[in-house]
C-alpha cells in the first residue's frame, strides 16, 4: 500500500509521454530535456514497482499497468484543472478542436453550435471539415465525428445519430416508387445505403438505371436535388433543413433504415476528461437525442 503520492512532476512526465508517444515531444511540451523526462518516468516506474512503457525504437508503447494507470492520472489532472479554474478563474479560454464531414458540419452542426457557445463562452472552437478521401491530418483532433459502422480502432467510439435514409427531390418531381426509380438518380459514394439497396428492398423487379450523378458529399447531392437534377438518398438528419424549408420533399413514402450512422470518436492519446471535451460530448449527445 502506498503511503504517499509520487511527485506530480513524475506523473506529468508519464502522462505527456503516453499521450504524445515519445520523450522528445513530451519534453518539448513541458519545457524539459528528453533525458529529464526519461529520468522522471524511470523514477516513477521504480516507485510503483512496475514498467509503464515498453521502449521500442522511436516510440513508447504502454504496458498493461501503464494502460490501466493512464486514465487515472489524466482524470486526476483534469479534476485539478477544473477545480483550479472554478475557484481561481482561468486566464485563457480553453480551445476545443472538433472535426466532422463537411455536410454534417454545415447541415447539422452549424445550425446548433451557437447554443453550445452561449452555454460555454469560456470554450473557443476550432471546427475542421473532412471529406470521404481523408484519413487524417496533422491537426490534433479532440472530437472527431465520423460516418460509418462505428468500428474504428484509433479511438473511443460512441453512437451519435442513426435514423433513416430518405429519397428526396424537388417538390414538382415527387411521385411513387416506380416514378422515382426511373430517375434521374443521384448517388453518394462511400455509403452502403444506395439506390441498389433501395430497389432491392422496395421494387426488386424494377429496372434500375445508372446514376447520372455520383458525388462524395450529401450537401452536393441535396443541392443537385433542390435544383431539379434528380432524386437523392440522404440520411434524414442531414435532409431535415431542406425538408423543413420546403426546398425538398420526400420523393415517395418508402425509406431505408440507416445501416451506417454518425459517431463521436475520441482519438487515443488525448485527455478525454478535459472539461471542454466532456461538456461538448454531452451537448452533442443531448442535441442528437432531441432531434
Amino acid at each position: 500500500m502506498f503511503t504517499h503520492l509520487p511527485p506530480l512532476s513524475w506523473l506529468r512526465a508519464f502522462e505527456a509521454s503516453a499521450r504524445l508517444g515519445n520523450f522528445t515531444r513530451a519534453a518539448e511540451e513541458l519545457g524539459l530535456t528528453p533525458s529529464a523526462i526519461s529520468y522522471q518516468v524511470r523514477a516513477l516506474e521504480a516507485e510503483l514497482g512496475r514498467k509503464l512503457f515498453a521502449r521500442q525504437r522511436r516510440m513508447l508503447v504502454l504496458t498493461l499497468p501503464g494502460q490501466n494507470y493512464l486514465p487515472v492520472v489524466t482524470k486526476a489532472f483534469s479534476v485539478i484543472e477544473t477545480g483550479t479554474a472554478g475557484i481561481f478563474g482561468k486566464s485563457h479560454p480553453a480551445t476545443l478542436t472538433l472535426r466532422g464531414l463537411s455536410s454534417f458540419n454545415v447541415l447539422w452542426l452549424m445550425p446548433r453550435i451557437g447554443v453550445f457557445r452561449d452555454s460555454h463562452p469560456e470554450i473557443n472552437l476550432r471546427i475542421l471539415s473532412a471529406s470521404w478521401s481523408e484519413t487524417g491530418g496533422r491537426d490534433p483532433i479532440d472530437i472527431d465525428i465520423r460516418y460509418g459502422d462505428g468500428t474504428w480502432p484509433d479511438g473511443a467510439v460512441m453512437a451519435l445519430c442513426r435514423g433513416q435514409v430518405v429519397p428526396v427531390c424537388a417538390p414538382s418531381q415527387a411521385g411513387d416508387i416506380a416514378t422515382v426509380l426511373q430517375g434521374p438518380l443521384i448517388e453518394i459514394t462511400g455509403t452502403i445505403d444506395t439506390w441498389a439497396q433501395f430497389q432491392q428492398e422496395h421494387a426488386p423487379n424494377a429496372h434500375l438505371p445508372e446514376p447520372v450523378y455520383v458525388v462524395d458529399q450529401s450537401l452536393v447531392a441535396l443541392e443537385l436535388a433542390k435544383s431539379g437534377q434528380g432524386y437523392a438518398l440522404i440520411a434524414d438528419a442531414l435532409a431535415a433543413p431542406y425538408l423543413a424549408r420546403g426546398d425538398l420533399v420526400l420523393a415517395c413514402p418508402a425509406v431505408l433504415p440507416e445501416r451506417l450512422g454518425h459517431h463521436i470518436v475520441l482519438p487515443h492519446g488525448g485527455n478525454h476528461h478535459r472539461p471542454e471535451i466532456v461538456a461538448c460530448v454531452n451537448w452533442l449527445v443531448a442535441q442528437a437525442r432531441a432531434s
